[in-house]
């Protein structure tokens, strides 16, 4: 034991006789936060002298880097306990404005920065760039005087490091915070080395050398695998990253250190942090839906509401009718029908599989829940153009309905228990049931290597890399739901063409989130789908203009609306050319099928609750389409 505390004492600059040997690890990594701050503020001095005295390009490029290994050494805590300095620090550099106001909020930090030197530096932008670094120095110095009052946990200290790892292996690897740059292999080993700190600062209370070992060959895989495009990011998050964090979990059990109590989307009883399985649906759903028990009963009763037209106004259109399981949830129009067969609606039917795993519904995210989903497809007159209390008094007619509510709900008062609520709440459970985490993909992240061909590992690396898709579609779940803490799903502006043909291509007519919100920023903004099962879900986009992922890929390719010839101010997909070649497109197409899992999720009902109604009695299982 003296060997630990001895490294303890060396690594945190404490004498034996200023700390406890129980406070040691959380003080050791508290001065070592404290000194990359340090480093940080004085980094970014010598990036600004560096500016000021015009130095050669690289001189100054080097400089940046060198701030960045710094910050990288702090994020997994300052992500976790700072998550709004941090956005401000190294957020996207992208606008925004503020809730409730158009006033625009210009961004700032590392990103910004990183445009002005790379890949070239302009120098007519020297005051511009001045500006920026002094930001981030005074962002830094708040975050040093927000650290004085912060209070470090055991339990906080090794969630803030696994979903460290989770934040890497989705957003670092892909190149998410460094896009022009690409500096995101070296920054993966930094980010890493944090980690590393701050947990082995626990060898004062359990031998960390097993965990120092698995280490080891992960930074040596980085040293030795530095190229952002050739990465091998399929190896590294397989055969080093989640080997590493089946480690960190188990140093964790040996230190008696509990989990957290409170909900997280990723489940961290478990220490795979690429399965998706052990990611929380609940986590995604209204605070009073969250202590309700996963029953049977409820996901059935729900299966059943789905597939019943008698939710509609004419009582001829279910849930079904759009979502046909058959097609993986969608309908395979360009655009849904309308109710009552009058002309289509506004948009393309999306999959509902996997829709509990995001914070917003809807092209345009408009409201955050399933429930709410629910109610406003119930009463749209476009779609199901039903009445919420109307469908209650149909329901409660049936003495079969009334049964499955009452096994449904357990303390359910009978006489109210065919409730809007109750229908919502029955509803969504059952769309929650719709987790489709067991495709090839899937299995090869559990160790069954044999399940992607080498194209299929080449797509998943050109998908996280090169290509850029995993900036947006995030790993594992693939949908814009943002990790590691999940609390926002993103949306994007991509210049999506009315028309298929490139020639003379205009933004399609749908504007987006703007006709929800109402600000500038989000003209022509969708929210980011799932990719998961997209093999089957064309057509493809808002307005399902592309037929084909060939199609969709090709516009990617060519750098999204602004490729074809779309001006929009606003675009927030890089307009750059991604340079695939015919090969590399098939790859990424691969790999998207390999994603592809509808297994035990097409059950229907055989038959429909009885409800004393001659006519109602006729109705169709999964309605008329």
């Amino acid at each position: 034991m003296k060997k630990y505390l001895y490294a303890v004492l060396l690594f945190s600059g404490l004498s034996c006789a200023d700390s406890s040997t129980a406070n040691l690890p959380i003080d050791a990594i508290n001065m070592y936060y404290v000194s990359q701050i340090d480093s940080l503020e004085k980094n970014f001095s010598l990036f600004l002298e560096t500016v000021k005295l015009e130095k050669p390009e690289i001189e100054i490029q080097q400089a940046f880097k060198n701030c960045r290994v710094h910050w990288k050494h702090i994020e997994p805590l300052t992500e976790y306990y700072f998550a709004n300095a941090s956005e401000f620090i190294n957020g996207p550099a992208l606008p925004e404005e503020e809730d409730n106001d158009s006033k625009i909020i210009e961004p700032t930090g590392f990103q910004v920065i990183e445009e002005y030197i790379f890949p070239y530096y302009d120098k007519a932008q020297k005051e511009m760039l001045i500006q920026e670094i002094r930001v981030l120095e005074s962002a830094v110095i708040r975050l040093r005087e927000l650290n004085k009052s912060n209070l470090l946990t055991d339990a906080n200290i090794f969630e803030a490091a696994r979903l460290e790892l989770l934040r890497i292996i989705s957003l670092g690897i892909s190149g998410f915070d460094s896009p022009i740059a690409n500096n995101s292999i070296p920054e993966a080993k930094f980010a890493l080395i944090g980690v590393q700190k701050i947990l082995t600062a626990y060898s004062v209370r359990e031998d960390s050398e097993g965990l120092n070992k698995k280490f080891i060959p992960v930074f040596n895989f980085l040293d030795s695998h530095n190229n952002f495009e050739d990465f091998d990011r399929a190896t590294f998050i397989r055969d080093f990253i989640l080997p590493l964090s089946k480690e960190i979990f188990g140093y964790q059990q040996r230190l008696n250190i509990p989990n957290n109590k409170w909900l997280t989307a990723f489940n961290l009883s478990f220490d795979n942090i690429a399965d998706a399985t052990n990611y929380n649906a609940s986590f995604f759903s209204p605070a009073y839906t969250q202590n309700l028990k996963p029953k049977k009963q409820l996901v059935d009763l729900g299966r059943m509401l789905f597939f019943d037209p008698i939710l509609s106004g004419n009582n001829a259109r279910a849930c079904a009718s759009c979502h046909d399981p058959q097609k993986a949830f969608t309908d395979g129009n360009t655009k849904s029908k309308a109710f009552a067969f009058n002309g289509a609606v506004f948009r393309n039917a999306p999959t509902l599989i996997n829709s509990g795993f995001q914070r917003a519904q809807f092209a345009d995210s408009r409201v955050s829940f399933l429930e709410d989903q629910i109610t406003d497809v119930m009463h749209n007159p476009q779609e199901m153009n039903g009445d919420i209390q109307k469908a209650i008094l149909k329901i409660a007619s049936s003495t079969e309905y009334r049964s499955l509510f009452i096994d449904a709900f357990d303390d359910a008062d009978s006489n109210h228990v065919i409730s809007g609520k109750n229908i919502q709440i029955a509803l969504a459970s059952y769309l929650r049931s719709l987790k489709s985490f067991n495709s090839r993909f899937d299995l090869f992240m559990r160790g069954e290597q044999s399940s992607l061909n080498e194209g299929e590992i080449k797509g998943l690396n050109l998908f996280m890399g090169k290509a850029k898709c995993g900036t947006c579609h995030f790993m594992p779940l693939f949908n814009g739901s943002v990790p590691p803490m999940y609390t926002e799903t993103e949306s994007e502006v991509l210049g999506v063409p009315a028309r298929s043909d490139t020639a003379n291509a205009l933004a399609d007519s749908d504007e987006g989130k703007i006709n929800v919100s109402k600000k500038d920023v989000q003209k022509n903004m969708f929210k980011t789908p799932t990719v998961r099962n997209a093999a089957l879900t064309a057509p493809y986009m808002h307005n399902g203009v592309y037929a084909t992922l060939e199609e969709v890929i090709d516009f990617y390719n060519r750098g999204g609306g602004a490729g074809i010839g779309i001006e929009l101010e606003n675009q927030t997909l890089p307009p750059d050319p991604l340079k695939l070649s015919s090969d590399e497109k098939k790859q990424i197409i691969s790999f998207i099928d390999a994603l592809t899992d509808t297994t035990d999720l097409g059950l229907r009902p055989s038959r429909l609750p009885k409800v004393g109604d001659s006519m109602l009695d006729k109705r169709k299982i999964g309605g008329v389409y």
